[in-house]
């Protein structure tokens, strides 16, 4: 079991067999796939990123241009992380409610915040060998 704290709140989250199940069963579609969404987004910002520090741009125009480009996948990259939180929080404390009200107790979603990396890091770690 792990703590991660999204907007000064503090959280228990986990990862068993029975989560990817859970998954399935709340979200309608397999952990794997939206893994993958991660993954790929990740991939793409990186790359991103390598690209225009080979054409010289400074660490300001890369930001803003990775922000810019980036906005495209930026919805699912959200559901994404936002589903694969609960997931491990609802593991690790299934009296949490369901999606729809832990969403609405989190006041804003801030992409530099740690806790985006530490669920991503967790559930890659708990469910790619």
């Amino acid at each position: 079991m792990k703590k991660i704290t999204i907007c000064n709140k503090e959280f228990d989250i986990d990862c068993n067999a029975y989560t990817r199940f859970q998954y399935k069963s709340i979200f309608g579609r397999g952990i794997f796939a939206d893994i993958k969404i991660l993954s790929d987004y990740s991939e793409k910002q990186e790359n991103l990123r390598k690209q225009l520090r080979k054409e010289g741009k400074t660490e300001e125009e890369i930001d803003k241009e990775i922000s810019s480009t980036m906005m495209a996948d930026l919805d699912d990259f959200i559901d994404v992380i936002e589903k694969i939180a609960y997931i491990l929080i609802y593991t690790a404390n299934n009296k949490i409610g369901n999606f729809e009200e832990w969403l609405k107790s989190i006041e804003k979603i801030n992409l530099s915040d740690s806790w985006i990396s530490e669920v991503t890091e967790f559930a890659v770690s708990s469910f790619c060998w």
